[in-house]
């Protein structure tokens, strides 16, 4: 995989469990690493959903293979939010391709 690509510096996400201020748990978004990605818009649409107008944008973001990825997990950039719903690993595990949406939370 040629470095020059990979241009876009995300932030790699889970949800589980994270201790709060008085030493119990809670379930929230946190940090697992950032990671130097590729980000390739491929469609969007709007639609309405209870009564209100609504956007999803479908992207693919390519990143070095990393093992822990995960769908369900979340990369960020700033202000946007992308939703990974299916990582896809090259066959000699060099990179991995996430088909991710970005707009609409689940």
């Amino acid at each position: 995989m040629r470095a020059g690509r990979l241009r876009d510096r995300l932030t790699l996400q889970g949800y589980g469990d994270v201790k709060d201020a008085i030493g119990g748990t809670r379930k929230a978004w946190s940090d697992i690493g950032g990671v130097w990605a590729e980000v390739r818009g491929l469609s969007g649409r709007a639609f309405l959903s209870a009564s209100a107008e609504q956007a999803e944008i479908t992207c693919e973001i390519l990143m070095r293979y990393r093992p822990d990825v995960k769908s369900g997990m979340r990369l960020v950039r700033g202000d946007e939010v992308y939703t990974i719903v299916t990582p896809l690993p090259d066959p000699k595990r060099r990179q991995l391709l996430c088909m991710c949406s970005e707009g609409v939370k689940q």
